[in-house]
């Protein structure tokens, strides 16, 4: 299978489907405060907003397979931005009733959509298995998607967060009906936005179906290449089963950064209107990882390399920011940003090496990872409630340690080096000696 052309309208669209997965997803960062302060949560409660996004983004991973194979990637990609839509839309009765398990049926129904708009999107970008194209199309997933969360939480924010300052201040001191009825208005906020979004989701899926059915096709076919992998190595891999681990670590411990930095910001003193801002910083110092990712790797560093860094700068951002009070503390986490920008396409192109025509089961199996973004916030939300924001930090550090570990254990041996350097050689001289 070759790598998709990346200057194609076919990749425009797929750049478009990204940015509005990277729109959905990271929406989730700038929800939380909100629904905190307008439902009246603890930050143990609060994170279930993204246990059910994120469980239900998991759950669909494996049978999003199973529907591609009898359909094409075009109906697979408006059906998960139908339910997507679905979901916002559901913010709307949710937000006028203030009522926080509708809220979380809706985030149900939006991760199971985009779980299932990925599935088909990256059966699509690129060839998963081969080893120097991958990531690529992964990084240009990854560029769009955090345009799309700084993007997103500032407009999203400006409007939910809007004077929302006076409003807590309102709230503290009213009582009974008052309360509840400046808590109603509160929650109002979010009917114009999320209705918005339903109705972009919808235009955007009919779109998708309009599309040339030879543009977006699914069946594709393995190459003899992929058929002549050997079926008894494909899941016997330790490097698979161990990058699906370390993206499950990985995915809790980006959700704890982005969706913890707002009220984090709020607790040592930051008003809303400034902390409504610090998802933004955070999904920057992603982008510009990823931007810096495109240009170095694999150019002046390889990948294995490239993630150890990313990795150890993750373990010190957290230790620090455990470590450090006030404003610079907050600038620790929101570091954590650039710290975790390369790992996710760089894990899983390691883990899917000579996955050859199990290369679709072994990616439906690496999304599952995104569990750790249900699991982990929670363990850090009751830690915060039990310890404060700061202390509950310190559950990054070993998720970035175990990152570091894979790297470590990745990296490319100076024997191996030797030796890759012998072939090429040999290469060289052969294509000279042919010419």
């Amino acid at each position: 299978m070759k790598q998709k052309n990346l200057y194609t309208p076919e990749a425009f669209t797929i750049g478009a489907l990204f940015f509005i997965c990277g729109l959905v997803t990271w929406l989730n960062a700038t929800i939380i405060p909100f629904l905190k302060v307008a439902c009246e949560l603890s930050n143990f409660q609060s994170y279930f907003v993204t246990f059910a996004f994120y469980l239900a983004y998991a759950a669909v991973a494996l049978p999003s397979l199973r529907l591609l194979e009898k359909t094409d990637t075009k109906s697979g990609m408006a059906m998960g931005l139908m339910a997507m839509s679905a979901g916002a839309l559901i913010f709307v009765p949710a937000a006028l009733l203030r009522t926080y398990p509708l809220f979380l049926l809706g985030l149900l129904a939006s991760g199971a959509g985009l779980g299932l708009l990925q599935a088909a999107v990256s059966t699509y970008i690129a060839a998963p298995g081969t080893d120097e194209n991958a990531p690529s199309g992964s990084s240009v997933a990854n560029i769009c998607s955090r345009v799309a969360g700084v993007a997103g939480t500032l407009a999203v924010g400006s409007v939910l967060f809007y004077k929302i300052d006076s409003f807590e201040a309102s709230i503290r001191i009213a009582e009974g009906v008052s309360r509840a009825a400046e808590l109603d208005t509160l929650a109002h906020k979010a009917v114009a936005p999320y209705l918005a979004i339903a109705l972009a989701l919808a235009a955007v899926a009919f779109w998708v179906k309009s599309l040339p059915r030879p543009t977006l096709n699914a069946g594709e076919k393995c190459t003899e290449q992929e058929k002549d992998t050997p079926d008894v190595d494909t899941f016997r891999l330790p490097r698979f089963w161990l990058g699906l681990l370390t993206l499950f670590l990985y995915v809790g411990a980006e959700v704890i950064g982005v969706g913890s930095i707002s009220l984090y910001g709020k607790a040592v003193g930051m008003s809303f209107e400034v902390a409504k801002a610090l998802p933004a910083c955070w999904l920057f110092a992603a982008l510009l990882g990823c931007l810096l990712g495109a240009f170095v790797v694999p150019r002046h560093i390889c990948m294995e390399r490239a993630l150890a860094v990313c990795a150890a700068l993750g373990v010190i951002f957290s230790v620090a920011a455990v470590n450090a009070t006030g404003w610079l503390s907050v600038a620790f986490v929101a570091l954590l940003g650039l710290s975790g920008s390369l790992v996710w396409p760089s894990v899983f192109s390691l883990s899917m090496k000579k996955m050859g025509k199990y290369a679709k089961l072994g990616a439906a199996i690496l999304a599952t990872g995104v569990a750790g973004g249900a699991l982990l916030p929670l363990a850090y939300g009751y830690l915060a409630d039990a310890a404060g924001y700061r202390q509950a930090y310190w559950i990054l550090a070993p998720c970035y340690a175990a990152i570091l570990l894979y790297a470590i254990t990745n990296l490319p041996s100076a024997k191996k080096k030797h030796q890759s350097g012998i072939i090429q050689n040999m290469k060289e001289k052969a294509y000279a000696l042919h010419r």
